[in-house]
């Protein structure tokens, strides 16, 4: 941090304070006001308006003062968009900043930042900007993550030629890589901030529900985003031996002169047969399933997404959300957000001849308690049922693992 930014300017956190106390800002947006006041501000002319940053376990507001003398209509769009980065994850998750183009990233997390933000913004200084809009054709739509943007972004423009000047400085957040604590200490503000304004979600008319988001969702979604996959897993799949059923039943036909072949058995070193060989899968296509029942428990499910972390090295991971229907399929990006479904189980749907044919995955993981009804006969592709309570399970076909958790260390 610059010497510049750790002196705060006299009266800097009391004019803060009052600013998020007014009547105004208060009412409209009381998640936010409480997010911001967990933030210190600092006086840092070396940045253009607004920054964050995080050191040591806090999250700091870098202020220009005289930006903002100069243009106060943009404050409160400014304030909003820097919550916006830190409730998403962009200053705290290192999946933003292993990527393979850093500036087509920095442009899907203004995109994210900029999204739900009616008050003012300023133009950067190289041009207006680029927002999600101006994408339709591509793929982009509204309430999109950040991942998914910077994946359609890329396949527009592998170069990374695309790109703008952000509205607000990320120069601070980027001088290193987030502590591996960071994504917990986002997870901890949210939680304090949702504790402060309380879970109250307002009357169900649009116009007022709005003050109840945070860039567009209910806090505890966004809450669940950032602690889903976050720390180790709290129990132990022995994932090495799983890949290898799937390894194991992943089989090609080859053609093979050792073989007679079954139409001309006699035409030996002629017609070749054919024989079936394992097939070489370093990484096997994974449909994941995730019983979304309202008996699968918010604790389940943050660990579900906990072990995926550790999958997704080993394989390409397809999310595939079930109650008693399939309701959501996406690629896992490191964490499971928005679940949908919490009705009722039935363990059958995703092994549809229609799923099963769109998806063409190498082998099935479902995620589940267990408790619902199932196919009596095997599907055609091979399955790892992982279960999360020690109830029996009755399906007489496919290979099983518990989430049991670890023993202690000695």
């Amino acid at each position: 941090m610059s010497a510049a930014a750790k002196q705060a300017a006299p009266g800097l956190s009391g004019w803060l304070d009052g600013f998020l106390r007014a009547p105004g800002f208060l009412r409209k947006y009381p998640y936010y006001a409480a997010v911001l006041a967990r933030f210190e501000p600092v006086a840092d002319p070396s940045v253009r308006g607004l920054a964050v940053s995080l050191h040591g376990g806090r999250f700091y507001l870098h202020v220009n003062v005289d930006s903002f003398v100069a243009t106060p209509q943009h404050l409160t769009g400014m304030l909003l968009h820097e919550v916006h980065h830190v409730v998403l994850g962009h200053l705290s998750h290192e999946r933003f900043r292993d990527v393979t183009s850093p500036r087509i990233m920095e442009l899907a997390m203004e995109m994210s930042a900029n999204e739900y933000i009616e008050e003012p913004l300023p133009d950067p200084p190289l041009g207006p900007r680029i927002e999600w809009q101006l994408f339709k054709r591509q793929g982009l739509r509204a309430g999109q993550s950040t991942m998914e943007r910077y994946r359609l972004l890329l396949e527009v423009d592998p170069s990374g030629t695309i790109g703008e000047t952000t509205v607000d400085d990320h120069r601070p957040w980027h001088k290193g890589p987030p502590h591996p604590g960071a994504v917990e200490q986002a997870r901890r503000l949210l939680q304090e901030a949702i504790e402060e304004v309380g879970t109250q979600q307002g009357p169900q008319d649009p116009t007022v529900l709005a003050r109840y988001l945070l860039a567009g969702r209910r806090p505890g979604g966004l809450l669940e985003e950032l602690g889903g996959a976050a720390g180790p897993p709290e129990t132990f799949v022995d994932w090495k031996a799983a890949l290898a059923l799937f390894v194991a039943r992943s089989r090609a036909p080859m053609h093979t002169y050792g073989r007679p072949n079954r139409r001309f058995p006699g035409r030996v070193g002629e017609v070749p047969g054919r024989a079936y060989s394992p097939r070489v899968v370093v990484h096997p296509s994974l449909l994941v399933a995730i019983d979304t029942s309202m008996s699968m428990t918010r604790d389940e499910l943050g660990e579900v997404a906990r072990q995926l972390m550790l999958l997704r090295g080993a394989a390409r991971i397809t999310v595939a959300e079930c109650d008693t229907q399939v309701t959501r399929v996406y690629a896992f990006e490191g964490s499971l957000h928005n679940i949908s479904g919490r009705g009722g189980t039935d363990l059958r749907p995703i092994f549809s001849s229609e799923t099963l044919r769109a998806m063409r995955p190498d082998g099935v993981v479902y995620f589940t308690d267990g408790q619902g009804p199932h196919d009596e006969r095997p599907p055609a592709v091979p399955t790892l049922w992982v279960l999360s309570k020690p109830a029996q399970f009755h399906c007489p076909w496919g290979a099983r693992a518990h989430m049991l958790r670890k023993p202690p260390r000695r």
